[in-house]
C-alpha cells in the first residue's frame, strides 16, 4: 500500500481562518463551563437555603427533636458545610426572604475565601 499525504485542513478555508475557529471554539466552550459552574452554585446555595429553611422550621418552630436529628443527619450525608448552615439558621431575621439569606450566605462565603 502506497503512503498517502491526507491533508487536513478543510477545503476552502486559509490556516488563519481555521486558527479564528478553533479560537472561538475555545471561548464557546469556556464560556459552557463557566455557565455550567454558575449553575451549580445556584443548585448549590438552593440546597443551602432549603435545608436551612427545613432546620428553622422543625428546629425552632415545631421543636420537634427527631425531625432537627434527621436534618442534621441530612446534612452529614449530603457533605454540606455546618457552618454555612448555622450561619443561615442565626443570622437570617426571616428564612423566607430570599434576597437576605442571599446577602447573609455571600458574607459567609466571603469570610471563608478570604
Amino acid at each position: 500500500m502506497k503512503d498517502q499525504q491526507v491533508d487536513a485542513m478543510p477545503s476552502g478555508l486559509s490556516e488563519e481562518q481555521v486558527s479564528q475557529k478553533l479560537v472561538s471554539d475555545r471561548e464557546l466552550l469556556n464560556e459552557t463551563v463557566l455557565a455550567g459552574e454558575e449553575c451549580r452554585a445556584r443548585n448549590d446555595r438552593q440546597t443551602y437555603f432549603c435545608i436551612a429553611r427545613e432546620l428553622v422550621e422543625a428546629q425552632f418552630v415545631l421543636a420537634d427533636q427527631e425531625l432537627t436529628r434527621r436534618l442534621w443527619q441530612e446534612v452529614g450525608d449530603r457533605n454540606l458545610e455546618i457552618g454555612r448552615i448555622i450561619n443561615l439558621l442565626y443570622r437570617c431575621s426571616s428564612h423566607a426572604d430570599e434576597s437576605e439569606m442571599v446577602e447573609v450566605d455571600d458574607a459567609f462565603l466571603e469570610l471563608t475565601l478570604s
